[in-house]
């Protein structure tokens, strides 16, 4: 396991180091020639201490046998999380605590309140009862707030101190990091974030033996790298977790599916889940990529029932008033929808639906269904994932070599044991020989 030098015992030591790399560089030419060479690595793979040589981290499947199975449980579903098969789930991550700009973990915070709650305890005992592994999400949605982070060195200290404080204090197993930026700031940024990644990740081993690290990113990033370097975070962390939905969204103008598991190459979607793990994969081991698949899907309102059809934005209607005549435009609402909702509400027999279909999008490897609502007078359709694509996807995780899949999110399948079904059908039950996780007490 990475060791530190003696005199580094927190996390601004860490980065106080970095501020003083010149320096040491400087005295280290005492040094031989070739003892310098050791130490001048790559740029994205700068050291913490110039002392001590970059070493790579363990990858997730060394450390627990088998795929990795990789679930994200937001605070607002935690009351429906008895369908979890923790027998086949190997990563429980909580989601999620937000980090200020100025580092500092928001406490107020429902998600906070939610992760210190009895009921969250209680779950994450069951957890480790199963030999599941819990993480703590940090999350942060907005570009100003995750730049500023990203320029202030003691923010960066203190984020890192407080989260290794909380998984201690919890008694669980490390974080997952999901900064959500929008937008390319330059390769500074991308720079900083990496070495921010390094920095937690390394801490956190120091801290909390068989601690883990992962990244949260977007399935475009090598394509549009925003603030991630793959390579880099690859290196510096256990694991990259590949959000491999929205490629559409609530807002689209075509109906096509969120996650699509080809059709890029046929000309049909502006990108893939398959095209972007080869583009990852061209950065970064195989054992290494989490392959994040979505337990929802978008509801659109449409001009017919086909695939990538145009998406409908309303209507208008006319009303008097004295003797002028005013119109007033009532758009139609594209939503997502979880698994549950779309299986239980629309149906045939549903009130208010008629010439209700199914089918299966050839390119995209996406389920979807397809009704009239009569009282709005316009045509419906979402793209769903159900046993037969999201199985095509776990077996495309599989041929590639992926360390497992993912799921957003815990509790969109609430009383739907089909899709644990599937799960333990493709990647097996836990083996838990030796297994870590086990002797942990949380607190």
């Amino acid at each position: 396991m990475f060791q530190l030098p003696g005199s580094i015992k927190t996390p601004k030591d860490f980065l106080g180091l970095i501020e003083k790399k010149y320096l040491v560089l400087g005295l280290l030419s005492f040094f031989s020639l070739s003892a310098l060479t050791i130490y001048s690595s790559k740029p994205l793979q700068k050291l913490i201490s110039p002392l001590i040589p970059f070493q790579r981290l363990e990858t997730l499947k060394e450390d627990k046998p088998g795929y990795e199975v990789f679930g994200f449980a937001p605070y607002w579903t935690f009351n429906k999380l008895s369908n979890v098969d923790f027998s086949t789930l190997t990563t429980l991550a909580y989601f999620g605590v937000e980090v200020g700009a100025d580092g500092n973990l928001d406490k107020s915070s429902k998600g906070y309140e939610t992760f210190m709650s009895p009921k969250a305890t209680d779950t994450f005992k069951k957890a480790h009862n199963y030999g599941t592994r819990v993480v703590l999400t940090l999350t942060q949605m907005n570009n100003p707030n995750i730049l500023a982070l990203m320029d202030d060195p003691e923010a960066q200290s203190r984020v890192i101190t407080q989260a290794v404080e909380e998984v201690k204090n919890r008694g669980i197993d490390g974080v997952n990091i999901d900064f959500e930026y929008t937008g390319n700031p330059g390769s500074e940024y991308r720079e900083k974030f990496s070495k921010f990644v390094d920095n937690m990740t390394k801490w956190m081993h120091q801290e909390i033996p068989n601690s883990k690290v992962t990244v949260s990113v977007y399935a475009s990033s090598v394509k549009d790298p925003k603030i991630y370097d793959i390579k880099a975070l690859a290196d510096s962390s256990d694991g990259i977790f590949m959000m491999a939905y929205d490629f559409a969204v609530a807002g689209s103008s075509n109906a096509i599916p969120t996650s699509p598991l080809y059709g890029h190459k046929e000309g049909k979607y502006w990108y893939d889940v398959s095209t972007a793990v080869e583009h990852f994969l061209s950065k970064m081991p195989s054992d290494k990529l989490i392959l994040g698949v979505p337990w929802y899907g978008y509801n659109y309102a449409v001009e017919e029932p086909k695939i990538k059809t145009a998406t409908s934005k309303g209507y208008y209607t006319y009303y008097k008033k004295g003797k002028r005549t005013y119109s007033q435009f009532i758009p139609y609402k594209s939503y997502a929808q979880t698994y549950t909702l779309a299986t239980n509400n629309i149906t045939p027999n549903s009130d208010d639906i008629t010439d209700y279909t199914e089918g299966f999008d050839e390119y995209g490897k996406v389920s979807y269904k397809a009704y009239y609502v009569p009282s709005l007078g316009t045509w419906r359709m979402i793209f769903i994932e159900d046993q037969k694509s999201l199985g095509l996807k776990y077996d495309f995780a599989k041929e590639k070599g992926l360390a497992g899949v993912g799921m957003w999110a815990l509790g969109f399948d609430d009383g739907k044991t089909e899709m644990w079904s599937l799960l333990r059908e493709k990647f097996g039950l836990k083996d838990l020989a030796n297994n870590t996780v086990l002797a942990k007490e949380i607190r």
